[in-house]
């Protein structure tokens, strides 16, 4: 089970990866994020992300009710917004 502090690495993963940057795609966040070597439990959210480019609220948004959507608020916590 993820402690809900991993969410809070997330998001300063998600804001350095998002440094100089407007938009990036799904692959391009998910290979960032493989290589920080997150838990299996948050990873799973970001190899279901749908294709296409995201802003960085773009991508809070959707990872957050992802995470909603499975019930799994009270396990994993949700990312904490701009």
């Amino acid at each position: 089970m993820t402690e809900k502090k991993e969410t809070e690495h997330v998001k300063e993963l998600i804001d350095a990866l998002y440094t100089g940057q407007e938009r990036l795609s799904r692959l391009e966040i998910n290979e960032r994020m493989t290589a920080a070597e997150l838990p299996a439990d948050l990873m799973a959210y970001f190899d279901r992300l749908p294709d296409g480019d995201y802003e960085q609220e773009e991508l809070v948004e959707t990872l957050n009710q992802m995470i909603l959507d499975r019930g799994e608020e009270r396990a994993v916590g949700q990312i904490p917004e701009i």
